[in-house]
């Protein structure tokens, strides 16, 4: 299935190897049709706010990402685990890391630059 026709919800239900296909093989199709990126000037201000369901592929930068409310669920090509950030939570993310999260409910964060 291409990556446009992959809901939000059925990409937190997918095994680890879909979602890591979706990473690698799909990313600019998922980032257009599902996600959002961070924007040229998002590390300046370094804070975004989400509706619950929204998606990111995260930046490829060597980074800490802070939930700082609500609650965000984050999977990592290559990681065999995934997160689930709560407010006042964060995760380290480096420059290799394909990365993207989903808002579980209304949330902020804040990407912070290394």
């Amino acid at each position: 299935m291409p990556a446009p026709a992959i809901s939000s919800a059925s990409l937190i239900c997918a095994s680890r190897s879909r979602r890591a296909m979706t990473l690698r093989d799909n990313e600019a199709a998922t980032r257009d049709s599902h996600a959002t990126e961070f924007q040229e000037g998002m590390l300046e201000s370094g804070r975004r706010q989400f509706a619950k369901g929204d998606m990111l592929v995260l930046p490829a930068i060597d980074a800490t990402l802070v939930c700082l409310e609500g609650e965000l669920w984050l999977t990592r090509d290559g990681d065999a685990e995934d997160y689930i950030l709560g407010a006042g939570r964060c995760l380290h993310l480096g420059r290799a890391d394909q990365a993207m999260l989903q808002a579980l409910r209304p949330s902020r964060l804040r990407l912070i630059a290394a």
